[in-house]
């Protein structure tokens, strides 16, 4: 079937078509089917990107825990995860906008998804495992929303065995739509499918899936980095937004601005001007996912300045003007943006 740009689907048919460059059908089908996907090596990046992502791990690794090389013992009966990573080494960055990870994130939570966090996992040999969970981030909730929240895209540094302690799922449990209960998490803690993967393959899934993971059997440890991606409307687990730097955006393309939600509309203080920010942004953000906002995966030219961090807002200030007023004058800057895109483009501030 040729896909079209269909105007009801709004950006769904540009992603699935890049998507489909990129030969993921078939993760997109096992998504749908099964709740997770893996994508080998090959279709994530060459070689070289896999070993700089491992090699800027295990760096985080001894910076903050001594070298795996002198302190291994260190990780014995131990499952742990390496909390805010991005900006200690700019592969990390890169990772977060993988073209086969990202897109199948968004191919989930829709192409304006947000980064939610970005850790390292490493586990060592022994009894140390996670219990079968689903990643819903509202545990209050006995029924979930039929659409995920968020996305989890695993890089696996090293290979994946049930003896290496691989990450385990619930083929199917996200049609159930329901958290997992104690009782349940305990019987199917050695029922559920280990994944059986080589290091450099990404392994994917939505917050409705039921994992966790096995014992590690064997000598060494099993290290992952981990991308989280969630719906814009959502609180993100680190602070990017925060702690990103102009200078790191210059060097990432527009859709990392995106990512970072430099362009998004909350909070709002007295005057709403943030959104006027967020709808005149570049495609890849802000809060619209529309075709006219569609960034394409293929889009690693870096921005250089094109866009900017979010200003710093008085929350108390109002402008004086009434919302009808405000959106007149908004609508007047969006056609000055129009004209200006048109001749030549502009630096979206």
């Amino acid at each position: 079937m040729k896909v079209d740009n269909w105007e009801s689907a709004g950006s769904l048919p540009l992603l699935y078509n890049e998507l489909k460059e990129l030969g993921l059908e078939t993760n997109i089908a096992e998504l749908e089917a099964f709740g997770f996907t893996v994508v080998p090596p090959e279709k994530v990046g060459p070689p070289e990107f896999h070993a700089e992502v491992k090699a800027a791990t295990e760096k985080v690794v001894a910076n903050r825990f001594g070298s795996l090389d002198a302190h291994l013992d260190r990780w014995n009966n131990v499952n742990d995860n390496l909390r805010f990573v991005i900006w200690e080494d700019p592969i990390f960055e890169k990772l977060t906008y993988n073209p086969a990870g990202l897109g199948l994130a968004q191919y989930l939570l829709g192409t304006n998804c947000i980064l939610s966090l970005v850790n390292a996992w490493v586990k060592g040999p022994g009894e140390a495992r996670t219990g079968i969970h689903g990643d819903y981030l509202d545990p209050t909730k006995d029924a979930l929303p039929a659409w995920n929240v968020n996305a989890n895209v695993h890089m696996m540094l090293t290979d994946y065995s049930k003896d290496d302690g691989a990450i385990s799922f619930l083929p199917g449990s996200h049609k159930w739509r329901r958290q997992v209960t104690p009782p349940e998490s305990k019987y199917w803690a050695d029922k559920a499918h280990p994944v059986e993967a080589k290091a450099g393959s990404l392994v994917v899934w939505g917050n409705h899936t039921w994992h966790g993971s096995y014992p590690k059997k064997t000598p060494g440890v099993r290290m992952t980095l981990q991308c989280e991606y969630m719906r814009p409307r959502f609180q993100p687990q680190e602070p990017f937004r925060e702690t990103v730097t102009q200078e790191i955006l210059d060097r990432n393309p527009i859709r990392f601005a995106g990512l970072m939600d430099v362009y998004g509309p909350f909070p709002f203080g007295k005057t709403g001007r943030q959104s006027d920010r967020a709808d005149m942004g570049p495609p890849g953000t802000g809060f619209a996912s529309s075709a006219e906002k569609y960034c394409s995966l293929f889009d690693t030219e870096p921005s250089n300045g094109r866009v900017t961090l979010r200003p710093t807002y008085d929350y108390y200030e109002h402008d004086g003007l009434m919302n009808g007023e405000r959106i007149r004058k908004f609508a007047e800057s969006a056609r000055k943006h129009r004209e200006a895109e048109a001749n030549g483009g502009r630096i979206y501030r």
